[in-house]
Formats: structure tokens, sequence, C-alpha cells
């Protein structure tokens, strides 16, 4: 009967032992790709993002509804460090409310820790097979690119009319922040935002944002441009900001 008793016991232990065990090995169960899509979903973050896509063109009569950014090419869009430390500390990218011109800003939830790694990676298996990979070299871009991206920026396009943006017209003036609030800020884009994404955001914007604002480059001569244009702009915006004048990729 006592050796009984102690085998009940250590069955029991081991029970709890094991409970224990599972209890710890569960958030790691969750962390990565898998996790993220679970809370994700769980969360109810498609109600406001689209994690497939290209989505379609709407009536101007919904386009009000939307409430968030589609995700379908977050992996080809943002950079994982600024991805994570974002949904960790979510700070306004834009000045009006999504899909509106209102003034005001959409609050997002901030998540702990390990569900924005593990919402992150999720994310960066969301990819565009139309974004190229390795077009944009990285780094800073060289002087002559950079002044004709300003000029295609501030004069060809008033881009800065929607987005805001840090520039320096010279070197002895502290730059500072010019541009308008109805886009989203490109003042760290290049923390922000991958060079090759850029690229062909601009070469094909009714693909990433056929409900936006933003023009279609190339449907319009006063808008029409070349190669080296894209290029040039996908290159500045990308700088802009980025850590060590690094750029995304």
């Amino acid at each position: 009967m006592a050796r009984h008793r102690s085998r009940l016991v250590l069955a029991a232990l081991a029970c709890v032992l094991g409970a224990g065990l599972g209890a710890r090995l569960a958030p790691a169960q969750e962390a990565g790709p898998g996790g993220g899509e679970r809370l994700f979903s769980e969360r109810g973050c498609a109600a406001c993002h689209a994690i497939l896509g290209p989505v379609p063109l709407l009536p101007v009569t919904e386009r009000g509804a939307e409430r968030g950014p589609a995700l379908w090419d977050a992996g080809s869009k943002f950079r994982p460090a600024w991805l994570k430390a974002w949904l960790e500390r979510p700070t306004p990218i834009r000045q009006v409310r999504y899909g509106t011109l209102e003034k005001g800003m959409n609050a997002h939830p901030a998540l702990r820790a390990e569900e924005a790694a593990a919402i992150a990676a999720y994310f960066l298996t969301l990819r565009d097979p139309g974004v190229p990979a390795g077009l944009i070299p990285s780094g800073p871009p060289p002087k002559p690119v950079e002044r004709r991206a300003l000029i295609l920026f501030l004069k060809k396009q008033p881009c800065y009319a929607c987005h805001q943006v840090r520039i320096r017209k010279d070197q002895n003036v502290t730059p500072r922040v010019v541009g308008g609030f109805t886009g989203p800020s490109l003042v760290e884009a290049g923390r922000r935002l991958n060079a090759d994404w850029v690229y062909a955001f601009l070469k094909d914007t009714p693909r990433y944002s056929p409900n936006g604002r933003m023009p279609f480059f190339g449907d319009r001569p006063e808008t029409r441009f070349s190669e080296q244009d894209y290029r040039d702009l996908a290159a500045f915006v990308a700088s802009l900001g980025a850590p060590d004048g690094k750029r995304g990729n």
C-alpha cells in the first residue's frame, strides 16, 4: 500500500512538473510567424488590415470605411527593427485619420515585446513577388542622385505638399521639417521603408494604393517619370532618417 501511495505521489508530481513545463513552453510555441498569425487573428486585426492583396479599387463613397493600411506586402515594405519597435510603441505616421482628410490620428494598441516580435515575424512573411530584390543600391545616395531627387520631390512633383520631410538646402543651414500632413510622414522613411519597395510603389502606385490620393506616376504627361527618376526618388526617400545613412533593403 505504501509503495502504491508513493507511485501515486510521483505520478501527481510528474503531472504538476509537466504542466509547469508546458506553461513555460507555451510562449515559445507562440513565438515566430505562426504565433504572430494566431495573435493577428485573435486580436481582430483583420478588421482594419487586409492581408490578402493587391486590394481592389473601391468606389469613392466606400473609401472612408477603410480603417488601416493593407499589410499583404508588409514583409517587402517594412524594415524588421522598425516594425517590431512600432508595434510596441505605436506613433502616428500621418496627422489625419486613415482614409480621410479629417484632422486627428488613428489610435493603435501597443503590444507587449513578445507579442510585437511574433506579429512582426508574421508580417515579414507577407511578401510581394512584384518587388525587385537589390535593385536600389545600399548606402546613402550619391550627391547627383540626391540633387535630382530633390528637384523631383520639391519642384517637378511637389511631394512635400502631402508628405513631411526634413531637408537642408544648404550645408550651413540646420535641417528643418517641411511639408503637409495628409500623407504619411517621410521624416524617418529610411528607418521604416525598404528602398526596393519604395521603387515598386512609385512605379505601380495603383497596385499598392488604389484607393489613396497618391498620384499615379506615368498615367499623364505631367506625372511621367523616367526609369532614372523612379530610382533616384526611391533612393532618396529610403535614405531619409536612415540609421547611419543606410537605406532599407
